[in-house]
């Protein structure tokens, strides 16, 4: 048995190397994001001719849970999530399908996003250098970095930030088309034309043949310069001649700016690395780390260094810190439990063994499963739950010891003892296993973040008993088959004695436990109601990820002005590592955030080196304060992770959001300025801002249809002119090694910098005749809508709010009561709807109110097949709602909320509890089945076990005692679920040794006494 047990100990180690290491589990939904770019297309035409098409053609689609949109300046992303148990590849084929049914107008072609999830987002980096100017090192990430990292297997995608694109330009004066009487159009399709190359088939010449290609493409200006474009007086006109040829860039929609305590870049270019998903972060991250090395070594230009300021690997190191701190501490606890209870190191060591034997059995487990190990999974795991079966077992042959100090252990009485317990611990670690079963019923993300725990934890506790049960029995036998001195506790034995006096006094008087059994009870069910209900405990990341909003419609450069100042003001925090700011979107035009919206990481040093007693909350507190004081600032607070998480699950960077629905925008946005306001005057309600901004200027060019077809033209033509002369189109492609730029062609600043200017530019007509802008359009400037969000087919506007200092059930009823009597409006054409936090928290408390009694009838069920008896089986399962009490006070005094986690908490002290119940009730049944009368066997029993259990309480209680008090990252999940189990064993440990006896002894009585009378004779 030792030699399978060291086989299958060296297969859990290789396990163990073997598993996926994350912080946090993966808790996103499966989403597939359709992106569609149209440059240059409003917000409006986007939502008409882009958005609701490709909507019409999703609809429907199986196992969708709820569809959203966004559409904005140039682009329409339509988000897809899934239902839990979708394939995120059969999803994505699926949305394949339907897009191929689909013809958008202007060419455009809708494209997936990469198949990551918010916590691919494993790393970020900076390119600096002090010899290169932005171009160049945009040129570097694009064509050197970014294909580098994107060959690291598990790598999704790679996407770059700031910088400038290099396009090949050319401006052209109108004056100079007019000159040589040509148009636009003339002017885009030679240049086409004279950009390409093509292939000859193959020429045999003898026995060799050649590949035949023609060579047309252009390699540089002169190149492009020398296009010609038309023969005037048998001159050529060339391209040149027509304007002015440059190397540009692609009209910028974003800035990235960095700071730390040793550089300061007021821009920058960052490269933004996404793991695909359901990889192995730590594999995928050393192989990155591999990369940049390389990269850095050996093929960056002197002087040029990859600078990573946001890497999951210290996150996870960080975590794993944690954890593996306060695993050891529970360890140690729990050995030095052991030594204080046995009084021999030699016992409890070999009690002790179970935890190692018992964690490489869970790593196989896990790895044959494909469970990875996180935060959570792990912390979770206490060793003095799991060492209860082997402390029972041991106790039992160590007090045939006791009983015969001079007497050799017989092979056989141990065997019968070992038999004795082995049902009970059996059916005690199933019971503690069934607990965990509602945590598979969940959905969403409580599914996802406690169902690798409740693996784990089931695991770890098959391994436990599979070790008490074939392990422990005969390593206890060879310490303890010799005759021996025992070592006898003074301290135990006192109490020992204490207790059998104090059970002897109930005896007497068994009917007065009920008086403590209900005060007890009723406490539980007031602490219930009085406790603050949230839906998870706030899952800190070490970092600090803002959404800042400035004024709508300002330019670029007054953003980054902005930011810069943002940035300053930021650093000077001692606690802030670095400032990172995001401005606009990406040049690739894959956001859909406007210019006058930031995203800004921050970096945090250590909790270990701030100011003694200060919190993140503390810090978050002042910024918000500091950033009151700077105008035209909106700020909302988060994290990383979780913010990408929010922002698929209600479509917004925030805790909650409500909603407003609605077709006609002015009434939505009036909807919601005004729960706006109701909002602000509740406690706890921060970060408060309406999501969408409010519309912005356009310079709207409508066609006259009547003046175009009067003219010889077509809508075409004047689309065309605002396409390609104002907007600036690319037309062609240049080739330059493996590198691939646009040419744009558009009309040159001065010409179109005016709405005057813009409507004296020149159309041409099938005759030649040149007829201005404004002769056949209406020039006039407006508003229109920045951006236009939709779900399920609706249009929506969202007000965001996160929550600091106040409970989420206790902010929601407040709310809802002062929006439903504040906010007047047409309940037939709008709704007002919740999301985020809220329906989480609804969803996973129904589920538990569904589960959780069908898992305590399974415990029931498995009561009974362990005693036989209904009665003894019910009254087990009756003392569950008593360890309610401990926990519910626990969660008062410390200020914490009943979640999730909590609740988790609650599901497994139920099993504790009821466990310790076992051990007892069986040992004094037994006693009865050999002849010891009912009082006696009560009494006597309760005896003998009052060491094991109140050793399995203490060593619980101690194993999870580090989890409770722990706050560095990533503990936060762990302490409300250790914190009911500590403080709400300690109650039920009381229960199982004093109230539990007398109510067992006042059941199985009136069970005699109604046999006697049913037996006596008439």
């Amino acid at each position: 048995m030792i030699a399978l047990f060291l086989l299958l100990s060296i297969f859990g180690y290789y396990s163990w190397r073997q598993l996926s290491i994350e912080a946090y589990p993966d808790i996103a939904d499966v989403t597939v994001q359709v992106i569609t770019q149209v440059p240059g297309l409003a917000a409006e035409e986007i939502e008409q001719q882009i958005t609701i098409p490709l909507e019409r053609t999703l609809n429907g689609l199986p196992g969708v849970h709820v569809m959203r949109s966004k559409s904005s300046f140039g682009i329409s992303t339509i988000l897809l999530v899934f239902q839990d148990g979708i394939d995120d590849y059969w999803a994505r084929q699926r949305v394949q399908e339907r897009l191929a049914e689909v013809t958008l107008p202007y060419g455009a072609v809708p494209g997936l996003n990469p198949l990551t999830s918010p916590i691919g987002e494993i790393y970020r980096y900076i390119i600096e250098s002090k010899n290169h100017d932005l171009r160049e090192l945009t040129e570097l990430n694009k064509w050197v970095i970014i294909p580098r990292l994107k060959q690291v297997t598990g790598v999704a995608d790679v996407a770059n930030f700031g910088g400038i694109t290099t396009q090949f330009q050319i401006e052209i004066e109108p004056r100079k088309l007019e000159q040589y009487k040509l148009s636009l159009s003339e002017v885009t399709d030679k240049i086409a034309k004279n950009n390409i190359n093509a292939g000859g088939s193959m020429l045999d010449k003898g026995d060799i043949s050649y590949v035949v290609r023609g060579i047309g493409l252009v390699k540089d200006l002169n190149d492009l310069g020398d296009i010609v474009v038309k023969t005037a007086d048998g001159m050529p006109v060339f391209v040149k001649d027509l304007g002015t040829l440059k190397y540009g860039n692609l009209e910028r929609k974003g800035v990235l700016s960095y700071t730390d305590h040793e550089r300061d870049y007021s821009e920058s270019v960052e490269g933004i690395v996404q793991m695909l998903r359901f990889q192995n972060p730590s594999q995928v991250l050393s192989d990155i780390h591999e990369a940049v090395d390389e990269l850095n070594r050996e093929v960056l230009p002197e002087g040029v260094v990859i600078h990573p300021f946001l890497d999951r690997t210290s996150l996870v190191d960080t975590t794993l810190h944690t954890v593996s701190h306060t695993l050891l501490e529970g360890i140690l606890l729990v050995v030095f439990v052991l030594i204080l209870f046995l009084g021999s190191w030699r016992g409890s060591l070999l009690v002790a063994i179970t935890i190692p034997f018992a964690l490489l059995l869970a790593f196989i487990l896990m790895y044959l499963t494909n469970i990875p190990a996180n935060l959570l999974s792990l912390g979770a795991i206490d060793f003095g739950i799991m060492v209860e079966g082997a402390i029972v077992m041991m106790e039992t042959i160590l007090k045939k010891r006791e009983d015969n100090p001079d007497l050799e252990l017989e092979e056989k009485s141990i065997v019968e003892r070992a038999v004795e317990v082995a049902k009970p611990i059996f059916f005690s670690s199933l019971i503690i296993i069934t607990t965990y079963l509602p945590l598979f019923a969940f959905e969403r993300i409580e599914k996802k973040l406690f169902t690798p725990m409740a693996f784990t934890v089931g695991y770890a506790l098959i391994g436990a008993l599979f070790v008490a049960l074939f392990l422990i029995p005969g390593l206890t036998y060879a310490i303890y088959r010799k005759p021996q001195k025992v070592y006898h506790n003074k301290w135990m034995e006192k109490l020992s004695s204490i207790y059998f006096c104090q059970t002897q006094r109930i005896m007497e008087r068994p009917k007065s436990v009920y008086l403590p059994y209900v005060i007890t009870l009723a406490a539980a069910i007031v602490l219930s109601i009085t406790v603050g209900k949230d839906f998870l405990p706030q899952l800190d990341e070490g970092s600090i990820w803002m959404q800042i909003q400035l004024p709508p419609g300002i330019s670029l450069d007054k953003a980054k002005e902005m930011g810069d100042s943002f940035r300053q003001k930021m650093i000077k925090h001692d606690e802030i590592t670095y400032v990172m700011l995001q401005v606009g979107r990406d040049d690739e035009g894959t956001d859909s955030f406007s210019k006058s919206h930031i995203e800004c990481s921050i970096g945090l040093k250590p909790y270990s080196e701030w100011p003694k007693g200060k919190t993140k909350y503390d810090l978050i507190n002042e910024m918000s304060e500091e950033m009151k004081t700077m105008p035209g600032y909106s700020v909302g607070f988060s994290q990383p992770i979780i913010d990408m998480v929010m922002d698929q699950i209600a479509g917004t960077h925030s805790d909650l959001a409500v909603k407003v629905y609605g077709e006609d925008f002015k009434e939505s946005r009036r909807i919601a300025q005004d729960v706006l306001k109701v909002l602000k005057t509740i406690p706890g309600a921060e970060d408060l801002a309406i999501d969408q901004e409010p519309p912005l200027p356009q310079l709207q060019i409508h066609a006259d249809r009547e003046k175009i077809a009067q003219y010889g033209l077509n809508v075409s033509d004047v689309s065309e002119l605002i396409e390609v002369a104002i907007g600036g189109k690319a037309i062609s492609q240049i080739f330059i090694g493996d590198k691939v730029y646009d040419i744009i062609c558009r009309f040159n600043d001065d010409s179109r910098n005016t709405p005057e200017k813009i409507g004296d530019l020149m159309l041409t007509s099938a005759t030649g005749a040149k007829i201005p802008l404004s002769q056949v359009t209406n020039i006039t400037l407006n508003t229109g809508a920045s951006t236009i969000t939709r779900e399920m087919n609706k249009r929506y506007t969202t007000i965001r709010v996160n929550l600091r200092g106040v409970d989420l059930t206790a902010f929601l009823k407040e709310a809802q009561a002062k929006i439903a009597s504040a906010v007047k409006y047409d309940h037939e054409k709008n709704t007002i709807k919740w999301s985020g936090q809220f329906e989480n928290q609804h969803r996973a408390y129904a589920r538990l109110a569904f589960v959780v009694p069908i898992a305590l009838l399974i415990m029931f069920l498995l009561l009974f097949g362990a005693f036989g008896k209904i009665r003894q089986a019910g009254l087990l399962m009756g003392t569950v709602p008593l360890a309610l009490f401990g926990g519910m006070l626990a969660l008062n005094v410390r200020g914490m909320t009943l979640n999730v986690s909590s609740a988790v908490g609650f599901i497994a002290l139920f099993g504790v509890s009821i466990e310790n119940g076992v051990i007892m009730i069986s040992h004094i049944n037994a006693l009865r089945q050999r002849g010891v009368d009912l009082k006696k066997a009560v009494i006597t029993g309760a005896h003998h076990r009052f060491r094991p259990v109140l050793m399995i309480a203490t060593v619980a209680v101690l194993g999870l005692l580090p989890a409770s008090i722990s706050t560095g990252i990533g503990s936060d999940v762990q302490r409300p679920l250790a914190t009911v189990i500590v403080y709400g064993l300690f109650l039920a440990t009381v229960i199982t040794l004093y109230i539990l006896p007398a109510l067992y002894y006042i059941m199985e009585k009136r069970k005699e006494e109604n046999e006697l009378q049913t037996n006596l004779p008439d």
